[in-house]
């Protein structure tokens, strides 16, 4: 055997060796490779499960946390219309008795009568005007509409109230007597039918069912 014959045999072993070699490097890297995309797409996927239950943790603190606001709210506005209805009723009472034209004997009189039913309207609106952020829009304009209309009739009888009756014109007596009539009218018809629209509206809005509150009173 020549010398090139030697060289070529080494070379080609070397090659064969060198080819060994990359295939195996190749080999032992795709495995490493794969066990790292493993590792990762294992990882990967656990962060993910504890990132989503983290996060529907938090969303359950922010609902539960959504809920309480809101029952408080439906709490405080509940306590609101029980307090403004409760004022409301009273004004009501308060002016009806005023124009009512029966009189008792040893009762107050229609001075007094007029004082107390002014200051109870008063009174009510003092409380719905400092809660009216508790109640829709349309809700206080049919309270204000409502409490404007018995003051009206209140005052526009009332008037006549400080006046000597013995010192009135006769035309004067039939405006007061006019007025005394119109008022009493109005608190016997208009304002039941008022009242009970009202009442629906509350009713819905804190959320009592018709029936049972029907049965209830």
């Amino acid at each position: 055997m020549n010398l090139w014959e030697i060289i070529l045999i080494s070379f080609s072993s070397n090659t064969i060796l060198l080819g060994v070699l990359g295939w195996l490097a190749r080999s032992l890297l795709g495995q490493l490779v794969a066990k790292d995309l493993e590792r990762f797409k294992s990882e990967l996927t656990n962060t993910s499960i504890v990132t989503a239950e983290k996060l529907k943790h938090e969303l359950h603190l922010i609902a539960q946390e959504q809920q309480v606001l809101v029952s408080k709210l439906h709490e405080k506005r509940a306590q609101v219309i029980a307090e403004v209805y409760g004022l409301l009723v009273e004004a009501q009472w308060a002016a009806q008795d005023f124009v009512s034209p029966m009189e008792l004997v040893g009762e107050p009189s229609k001075r007094e009568k007029y004082i107390t039913a002014m200051n109870k309207a008063a009174e009510f609106y003092r409380c719905f005007d400092k809660n009216r952020i508790y109640l829709p829009s349309s809700l206080c304009e049919k309270l204000d509409a409502f409490i404007k209309a018995m003051r009206t009739k209140v005052i526009d009888f009332g008037v006549y109230i400080r006046l000597d009756e013995s010192k009135m014109s006769e035309r004067t007596l039939e405006k007061k007597y006019e007025a005394w009539d119109n008022a009493s009218e109005y608190f016997n018809t208009e304002v039941p039918k008022a009242r009970t629209a009202l009442e629906l509206e509350l009713r819905i809005i804190i959320g009592v069912n018709q029936k049972g509150n029907n049965e209830a009173c």
